[in-house]
């Protein structure tokens, strides 16, 4: 089934739909027309795309760059191999996917591209091979692009590793969605994500993490600073297949709010079919802690800094524990 007759079967997100509850729907140009037809760029599709079966894809935001026709950026990455690449989309919507081989070690950043535009979409579709190594991010600098959606589709063989981080801190809406399936044992997915969101920014992230091979690793961290009308959410659903012993996965969402006025929503769900796993999440919502603030102030720190010392404190921890390289290196920077 391809990705136009799957959108029709779907229809337009609507707020009743989980995936959707907290993104704001009405903010979706309709690319249905009001006969049913999907309006999509008449451009030929690689036979790559044509092999794909989306019939039980359910997310409108990983269908829509392949029925606009996105064009088909694919790379392989040798095994063995040591690489570094830069993605950029050249266009609306975009569909990249990437090999990387077996031993193979990649980091890959990902550029927005700032051309005005009613909507951006991207997909990636990403395949790990055994003991494979990948880190992929993106830290772009604060935008006013309207609304954008990114999807990726991670599949990861035994004894790989993902590392995904990023910091969102531009001003319009957007949504994150991530698909992993981790199907070897010893695989490794680590989610970082700060959100540092002000004026009337909507940031929304949508991950569901597959545990279908025993001892698999999942880490979902996430750190919100929220000021002025900001308002952000996390769904994260993680999955544990029946014969999947000593998997373990935790979730943490920390926000603190500067002001009255932003707001954050969190929706974790825990799906375990068996009894020897070690899954957790928890959720921490509050201001800057007094406690500390009057600590700096007392010692002659004026408040502003004080605010400024405990924010970027709070912010760059997120990312302490990574392995030093490319992504580290650059989300400190933007910081």
């Amino acid at each position: 089934m391809d990705a136009i007759t799957r959108i029709k079967q779907l229809g337009m997100p609507r707020r009743n739909n989980e995936l959707w509850t907290f993104f704001p729907v009405n903010k979706i140009p309709n690319v249905l027309s009001a006969d049913g037809d999907c309006r999509v760029a008449d451009a030929p599709r690689n036979d790559e795309q044509e092999a794909l079966d989306f019939s039980k894809e359910e997310d409108f935001a990983a269908l829509l760059p392949i029925a606009k026709a996105a064009p088909l950026m694919k790379k392989v990455f040798a095994a063995g191999e040591t690489e570094m690449g830069i993605i950029k989309s050249r266009n609306d919507f975009a569909h990249s996917q990437f090999i990387i081989e077996k031993g193979a070690k990649v980091s890959l950043e990902i550029l927005d591209n700032k051309v005005m535009h009613e909507i951006c979409a991207e997909r990636f579709d990403i395949l790990v091979d055994e003991g494979a190594e990948l880190e992929i991010f993106f830290a772009n600098p604060a935008n006013d692009l309207p609304l954008t959606f990114r999807h990726f589709d991670i599949k990861q063989a035994a004894n790989s590793t993902v590392r995904f981080a990023n910091v969102l801190q531009d001003s319009g809406i957007g949504r994150i969605s991530a698909r992993v399936e981790l199907n070897g044992e010893g695989a490794n997915f680590d989610y970082r994500s700060l959100n540092i969101l002000k004026g009337n920014a909507s940031k929304h992230q949508r991950l569901t993490i597959l545990h279908n091979a025993p001892s698999t690793v999942s880490t979902q961290f996430v750190r919100n600073i929220l000021d002025e009308n900001a308002y952000t959410s996390y769904d994260g659903q993680v999955i544990v297949g029946n014969n999947c012993s000593q998997v373990n996965s935790s979730q943490l969402v920390n926000t603190i709010l500067l002001s009255d006025g932003p707001s954050v929503s969190v929706k974790p769900v825990l799906k375990i079919y068996h009894d020897d796993v070690e899954c957790t999440h928890g959720n921490t919502v509050g201001e800057l802690d007094k406690d500390q603030m009057f600590y700096l102030t007392s010692r002659g720190i004026p408040a502003d800094k004080a605010r400024e010392m405990l924010t970027r404190s709070f912010a760059k921890e997120l990312f302490l524990t990574l392995p030093e390289g490319p992504a580290k290196k650059r989300l400190m920077q933007s910081l």
